[in-house]
């Protein structure tokens, strides 16, 4: 049985489930970088419709960015005698250094892929397939074209899509390191209030790319929130994001603490229910307080015709 809409074409939907990562090393002054998945989540519907003449809807985000990712993936010859509605629904912040562009990327990308191949099953298996990283590539290149991404943020799109931990090489993009995560994990997100994001090409200072080379080596050596710690106090630095607010989470017992992406988005690692609650009620005065978890969370695709 297919779906139809009100005027009768048929119309086959993706649903794609995505979340949120934050970040362990930047990737922007070394290309290199290092990324935890998270629980917060994002659901995207791609509808496709029959007799339509490639008109492109979405109800929210960049139009550019999103029209570039399915021009990518649906063949021209498909996408001119069809119409696409997208539908997105977020509970990932925007503009804070929380991964949500390279979660829609991904989204949209997984999406797309499915919906000219519906017969792919590879999305089911828990685990990395060459399909996967195709998908991830796709999103990866949109992000550079529509410049919504210095590098790619190939890191990024890795732990979006697959969950757990991971340190690569965005230039190459390559995967250096990726390991599961203890999802017992707590993270405490702060969106700090009159913080605004500054450049980011000041991340690319010379006389501090080797520190940030050392940040990775440690990601690599599995020293995750040694990595974490130096990166925060790298990128505060830079972006001119006050650095006490990294203090007060490490003095109220946080494993890590530091910087997501460009900001300017504060994150806070720990092990104890408690000490995030401690962690939260410290940051409380400074603006909102996000709570969530690791995740190992591979995205989740599937496609209704009826």
């Amino acid at each position: 049985m297919s779906m139809y809409d009100s005027k009768g074409r048929k119309t086959k939907i993706a649903i794609v489930k995505m979340h949120g990562a934050i970040s362990i090393v930047n990737a922007i002054p070394t290309c290199k970088g290092s990324t935890l998945g998270i629980g917060l989540g994002m659901s995207v519907n791609v509808s496709m419709r029959d007799g339509g003449s490639g008109i492109i809807t979405v109800n929210t985000g960049s139009t550019d960015f999103v029209h570039n990712i399915i021009k990518r993936i649906i063949p021209y010859g498909i996408l001119k005698s069809k119409d696409i509605d997208i539908e997105i629904r977020s509970r990932i912040p925007v503009g804070y250094g929380l991964k949500s562009s390279s979660a829609l990327s991904n989204a949209i990308a997984l999406a797309c892929h499915r919906l000219v191949d519906a017969h792919d099953d590879s999305h089911g298996y828990d685990g990395i397939t060459a399909r996967d990283i195709h998908i991830i590539g796709d999103a990866v290149s949109a992000s550079i074209e529509s410049k919504v991404s210095i590098t790619g943020a190939f890191d990024d799109a890795c732990a979006c899509y697959f969950g757990g931990i991971f340190v690569t090489d965005n230039y190459a993009r390559r995967i250096l390191k990726y390991e599961k995560v203890d999802e017992g994990i707590n993270v405490v997100i702060l969106l700090p209030m009159g913080i605004k994001r500054s450049d980011p090409m000041k991340l690319r200072q010379p006389l501090l790319v080797e520190h940030f080379n050392h940040a990775v080596r440690l990601a690599e050596d599995g020293r995750y929130w040694d990595a974490m710690v130096l990166n925060g106090l790298l990128v505060s630095s830079l972006l001119s994001i006050p650095y006490h607010l990294v203090l007060e989470a490490l003095e109220n017992g946080a494993l890590a603490a530091g910087i997501s992406g460009n900001g300017p988005a504060v994150t806070a690692i720990t092990d104890s229910e408690k000490k995030a609650s401690d962690i939260a009620s410290s940051w409380q005065n400074y603006g909102e307080v996000i709570r969530s978890r690791a995740s190992n969370e591979k995205a989740m695709v599937s496609i209704v015709e009826g």
